[in-house]
């Protein structure tokens, strides 16, 4: 890797530290410049904006998710919601910082939000659904499909949009793994899971 890519980096973690404790409106280019101890010239020439910046994160965030979500192809139905789960929540919790803060800003009426919902999001529930119920990208998903991709999506997104009742997980990368154990089995044993899995 070489130095500029390790430099763009930096500033890309500490951006997602300082938004994360801060805020992004509470975060200024000048704190992330002091912070990783760069010029905010250099922030400017990566990102052009805090925006910019911002939505390197997020893109640096959904793009591995898709490609996971990508991946799940399983003929027992069983098997293909457990393994759906176990990878997603490993993938959020692996970058829980960015997922709070990814998904504390899509709770926003903002234009990343609206620039999201018809990027990003929208591929996940088709990937979801195509994984759920195997819809091609020429079938249409039915309003009762939807919902239950909504439901889905709420449970494995709760740990991040409430991330003060899930703090103690997050110390260690064993606790991380036994948090995503004792989640996904409780997920996988509730009815709206449990329905996915016969259905699917």
């Amino acid at each position: 890797m070489n130095r500029q890519n390790v430099t763009r980096d930096r500033v890309l973690d500490v951006a997602c530290r300082l938004f994360y404790s801060k805020g992004f409106n509470g975060t200024s280019v000048r704190d992330i410049a002091n912070a990783a101890n760069v010029n905010v010239s250099l922030i400017h020439y990566y990102f052009k904006s805090k925006q910019g910046l911002f939505e390197s994160l997020a893109i640096n965030y959904f793009e591995p998710y898709l490609e996971i979500l990508e991946s799940i192809h399983f003929t027992d139905a069983n098997e293909r919601v457990e393994t759906l789960v176990r990878k997603i929540l490993h993938y959020k919790l692996s970058h829980n910082q960015l997922s709070c803060l990814v998904y504390r800003e899509l709770s926003l009426n903002t234009v990343f939000a609206r620039e999201m919902l018809v990027t990003y999001l929208a591929k996940e529930d088709h990937l979801l659904s195509n994984i759920l119920f195997h819809k091609s990208s020429k079938m249409e998903i039915t309003f009762k499909e939807k919902l239950k991709v909504l439901q889905l999506k709420g449970l494995l997104n709760a740990p991040f949009t409430m991330p003060h009742e899930f703090r103690d997980p997050f110390i260690t990368e064993a606790s991380l793994s036994h948090f995503v154990e004792e989640y996904s089995q409780s997920m996988l044993e509730q009815e709206a899971v449990q329905k996915l899995a016969v259905k699917a």
